[in-house]
């Protein structure tokens, strides 16, 4: 019985320190989390401020016309609009494109030329949003290749940065090249979990490449796609600044179709220093977010009940 005792008692001490070790890994992550996601939600008054910096979190409190304020302006529904059309557009060609890359990937059988393709997939992840913009100016511009050819096939002359109508099919295809081969990794190491005897016996009942797509590859990748879609619901009222604001270089002819709530946030704060407004935008966004993210969640749980998060 002492014996039993001093191993259990021997375990929990284990435990303990591993605990401990593990806590401490990630104490740095959490600290961060803390400090730039944790003690800003203090600003949130702000929203329900006529903010002033010289008076700072005393500024007189006015409840919610800010937020009236901004539902009664001209463009709110405009940005609206923008922000979830482009997300929805870029996480439905997000979807399709990283679940084709996964698959790809998983029948490629050649090593040489799968650590080609990871690499070549994985690269524009690490180009940063100022860089591809300038790659998609050299490309769209009145001298770039795409203007010469499409000048050339057609006789006319499209100028891209000028026009509206072309920029949401633009900014899907860039968020696709950027950000698809990221995904499109994840669902392969998913893949690469698979039971193999499954692929075996399909082999045996004469499978083809196709069938197996089909009947064993893509079913195993549902759970993964609704946890990545639902974490990608919960963002679909923000849209990636960065991309926004480089890709089209803030040209204000472009604003009827890609001016978003960040980019209105940025000229609100940058051009108007109206603190009061950007942080009514901002508490609406993470609101709608999380509304956005719990009914996701429930639709997922409803059709899938192992890839709910909470």
């Amino acid at each position: 019985m002492k014996k039993t005792m001093s191993k259990s008692k021997k375990r929990s001490m284990l435990h303990g320190k591993s605990d401990r070790r593990l806590l401490l890994m990630s104490s740095p992550a959490l600290i961060k989390i803390f400090v730039f996601s944790y003690l800003p939600m203090v600003g949130i008054v702000i929203a329900f401020q006529d903010y002033k910096p010289r008076t700072g979190f005393l500024s007189e409190f006015v409840g919610f016309d800010n937020f009236r304020y901004l539902i009664a302006s001209s463009n709110f529904y405009r940005i609206l609009f923008n922000t979830l059309f482009l997300n929805i557009l870029f996480i439905s060609t997000g979807l399709i494109v990283a679940v084709v890359l996964g698959l790809f990937l998983f029948e490629v059988t050649n090593k040489r030329f799968l650590k080609i393709s990871q690499t070549t997939f994985f690269f524009p992840y690490f180009i940063s949003w100022a860089l591809a913009g300038m790659i998609l100016l050299s490309m769209l511009d009145s001298a770039g290749f795409v203007t010469a050819l499409i000048e050339k096939m057609t006789g006319e002359t499209v100028a891209f940065y000028m026009e509206s109508k072309y920029w949401p099919l633009i900014l899907t295809l860039v968020n696709a090249w950027k950000m698809g081969g990221v995904s499109g990794i994840i669902y392969y190491t998913t893949l690469m979990n698979a039971d193999r005897s499954v692929y075996e016996a399909a082999d045996i009942d004469g499978a083809n490449r196709w069938q197996k797509m089909r009947y064993i590859s893509v079913p195993y990748l549902k759970t993964m796609i609704f946890v990545l879609t639902i974490m990608s619901f919960a963002n679909i009222i923000h849209c990636d600044f960065n991309m926004i604001f480089f890709t089209t270089r803030n040209s204000g002819p472009l604003f009827p179709t890609t001016d978003v709530i960040d980019t209105y946030v940025f000229r609100a704060l940058s051009q108007d220093g109206d603190f009061a407004i950007a942080a009514a935008i901002g508490l609406f966004q993470s609101v709608v977010g999380l509304v956005f993210s719990v009914a996701a969640n429930r639709i997922s749980k409803r059709f899938e009940p192992q890839s709910a998060l909470f």
